[in-house]
């Protein structure tokens, strides 16, 4: 009888959790959940008093500007190189409408290689590097060192590496768009034969003020999210060193799937609310 009749308290508990951990999907649900409660966490700790965390929080900042800057900078030439240049900029020119080039590059610069190429770079660099440490200090039982000693591990190890996503990336981007301008400004006019004044008034209608807006919000939203990906896959990682390697690797793959829905999804809502945008030339 005792065994057909169905278990109560902790036995049915225990069972329920084993039906829903042998179901695929759950564990990444599971990932998801938690990313998500550590990144409110780490919000809510950021925003609370003692703000004790803000030294570490400007130090990892610019260990983060330094690690990113010289990738980025690489980045930013090849892709301006290959795409500005060669494939775009020969387009206008067959087309007759090399005048055209600078208004397009920006566009191209700010709405979309911008923010994917420095989410790639920052979640690759400063993503892996977090992930990579936190990792360590699991392996090492660091982390359950300081929680024994009554010290808060996500206010101590979390928030100043999520608050210094945030200030990172946004920077990260404008640094983007200054070394297009650089590149695009240097190279192109004897490229394809107009002036500097040109270009200028080409880049000067074919941008707004919302597409500037809308890239740091969303490199806002990468720092952010990048920064709890990171934090929760060291902090949660098992199996020794092998276990650090595979935190990182899961780190930049979502890391990189993020950046790229953020970019289609947020892109779609934006020329839907500002019809505007869509006009390529305005001067």
């Amino acid at each position: 009888m005792s065994a057909v009749m169905p278990r109560s308290g902790n036995g049915t508990r225990s069972s329920a959790d084993e039906v829903l951990r042998a179901t695929p999907g759950f564990a990444r649900l599971e990932h998801a959940g938690g990313i998500g409660g550590l990144l409110v966490a780490s919000a809510r700790a950021a925003v609370t008093p003692p703000y004790s965390w803000w030294r570490d929080a400007i130090v990892e900042s610019s260990v983060m500007l330094r690690r990113c800057m010289i990738p980025l900078a690489i980045c930013v030439a090849v892709f301006m190189l290959g795409f500005g240049f060669f494939v775009l900029g020969g387009i206008t020119k067959t087309l007759g409408a090399s005048d055209r080039e600078g208004g397009a590059v920006i566009i191209g610069i700010v709405r979309e290689a911008c923010i994917w190429l420095t989410g790639m770079v920052f979640a690759g660099v400063a993503g892996s590097a977090m992930t990579a440490d936190i990792g360590a200090r699991k392996v090492r039982e660091e982390l359950d060192a300081l929680a024994v000693l009554g010290v808060d591990r996500i206010r101590a190890i979390v928030v100043p590496r999520f608050v210094a996503s945030i200030i990172a990336a946004p920077i990260l981007g404008l640094i983007c768009i200054l070394a297009q301008g650089i590149v695009n400004f240097t190279l192109a006019p004897a490229e394809f034969g107009f002036t500097v004044g040109g270009l200028l008034a080409s880049t000067k209608g074919s941008i707004i003020t919302y597409d500037i807006y809308g890239a740091l919000i969303r490199l806002f939203i990468i720092g952010a999210v990048v920064g709890a990906v990171a934090c929760y896959k060291g902090m949660t990682c098992e199996g020794g060193t092998a276990g650090v390697g595979r935190a990182v690797n899961q780190t930049i793959v979502i890391a990189f799937f993020f950046v790229w829905g953020l970019d289609a999804f947020f892109n779609l809502a934006y020329l839907s609310l500002f019809p505007e945008a869509q006009v390529d030339f305005k001067g």
